[in-house]
This record gives structure tokens, C-alpha cells and sequence, in this order.
């Protein structure tokens, strides 16, 4: 093959992934309407104060990142189909039912989003789980995702007292070093 036919191919291929990610995005939106979503597009940077978020939870109420000032935030974005992230879920319950005035542990699922489900073929699937005290807040716009650059799963950001973002670390964290990462946050 020549490599001026070469170029054209990988080209249109580029062109066609994109179109196809575009329509995707649009049909998630659509799915997902605009049900209690409160997120900003400012990113998220490390040293710096974190953009507030509302959100739904899958048990119906809503959260609040400003809530949780005073407290260390362990916010960790995952997907129902991430082998490593459901492994994980147990610990992250455990941490959970732990927490209690110096941190708060928040889970975050993007339905519609980096190949999640829809958000009613979520919640369905996650009610057949056991977890009783993880939080899990639905953010179908995917903009919670795009504000602290979440490119794999799982990916975890620890905030600080003050609402300053302190470190994110994609993928797995065993429940002691993520307690031990809190302990090290002023």
C-alpha cells in the first residue's frame, strides 16, 4: 500500500471515531436528561481549592462537596464493569462505615460514560449489590470525570480540610494505603 493511501485511511478512521464518540455523547445526554446535576467545568488542580459539585446518589439524596468542609474527602470515580474497582468495593464500603469526623469517603459513577451503563440499567445492577454504607453519586453528564481528568478506572482524589485538592492516583489503592494517605493530609 502506498503511503499517501495509508494516510488517507488512517485519516477517515480518525474522522469516523470521532463522529461515533460524538454521537455516543449525545445519546448519553439524552438518556440521562438533567436530573439534579450541579458540576462545573473548572479542572480540578493539585494545591488548589476543588470546584463544588451536587449530585445525586444512587439511595436518592443529594451531595454536596461543600458539605464536607472540615473533613478529608476521599473521592473515588469508578465503572460497574472495571474488575479492579469491583474488587475493590468491599474495602471502599468498609472504609465507609469507618469514616467518622476527620474524613468522608464519596464514590462517583459516570452512567452513560467511558462505556458505563445508562443510568437506569445502573441503578438496577447496583440495588442487587450489598453495600450498605458507600456512598455512590451519579454523575451521567460525565463532567465530574472531565474536572479531575479521569482517564482509567478506578481513580481515586484525596481533598483536604480547606476543599484543596492533595493528590489524585489512577488505579488500585488497597484500603491501608488510602488510609494512610488521609492520615498524611493536614
Amino acid at each position: 500500500m502506498k503511503k499517501w493511501q495509508a494516510t488517507v485511511l488512517v485519516c477517515a478512521s480518525l474522522v469516523c471515531l470521532s463522529a461515533c464518540n460524538n454521537q455516543m455523547e449525545n445519546q448519553a445526554d439524552k438518556q440521562n436528561g438533567d436530573k439534579n446535576v450541579q458540576v462545573s467545568s473548572q479542572v480540578a488542580k493539585k494545591g488548589e481549592e476543588v470546584p463544588n459539585f451536587e449530585l445525586t446518589g444512587v439511595d436518592g439524596k443529594t451531595y454536596r462537596l461543600s458539605d464536607y468542609k472540615g473533613k478529608k474527602v476521599y473521592l473515588k470515580f469508578w465503572a460497574s464493569w472495571c474488575s479492579v474497582c469491583l474488587a475493590s468495593l468491599p474495602d471502599t464500603d468498609e472504609l465507609a462505615k469507618e469514616a467518622g469526623d476527620d474524613f468522608v469517603i464519596l464514590t462517583v459513577v459516570s452512567p452513560g460514560q467511558k462505556g458505563e451503563q445508562a443510568e437506569e440499567a445502573f441503578q438496577k445492577w447496583y440495588q442487587g449489590l450489598d453495600y450498605k454504607d458507600l456512598p455512590v453519586l451519579l454523575d451521567p453528564s460525565g463532567q465530574l470525570l472531565e474536572s479531575y481528568g479521569v482517564r482509567s478506572y478506578p481513580t481515586q482524589a484525596f481533598i483536604d480540610k480547606e476543599g484543596k485538592l492533595v493528590k489524585t492516583q489512577p488505579g488500585f489503592m488497597d484500603k491501608a494505603s488510602i488510609l494512610e494517605t488521609l492520615k498524611s493530609i493536614d
